[in-house]
């Protein structure tokens, strides 16, 4: 795999919200099929994150997008890189700038 994809969501630190985070990482790797594996998540300083290694960053994306709850989508930020660089590409939401993982 050439990218790694993260989907990252804000973290308040409450176990309701990593519980979430579990299930969401559960679920995309029941959903990702030959578009990448999950390689897990993290969750700190007010984000988590899911990791995605993928030869195809956006399709990967457009696969696990639909496991987000709409309200969880408002706050969803994605982002790529290549595993030879160190600057993510932003992909979700459309117009995001920059992304980073802390």
């Amino acid at each position: 795999m050439k990218y790694q994809l993260v989907l990252q969501l804000p973290y308040d630190g409450s176990v309701a919200n990593y519980d979430r985070l579990i299930e969401l990482e559960e679920r995309a790797m029941e959903k990702i099929c030959d578009k990448g594996v999950v390689d897990g998540h993290d969750c700190g300083c007010s984000e988590m994150n899911i990791f995605v290694h993928t030869n195809e960053p956006r399709a990967a994306f457009e696969l696990l997008k639909g496991l987000f709850e709409p309200t969880e989508q408002t706050q969803l930020k994605v982002g790529h890189r290549s595993f030879e660089e160190d600057t993510y590409t932003p992909i979700f939401p459309i117009g995001l700038q920059t992304f980073s993982v802390a």
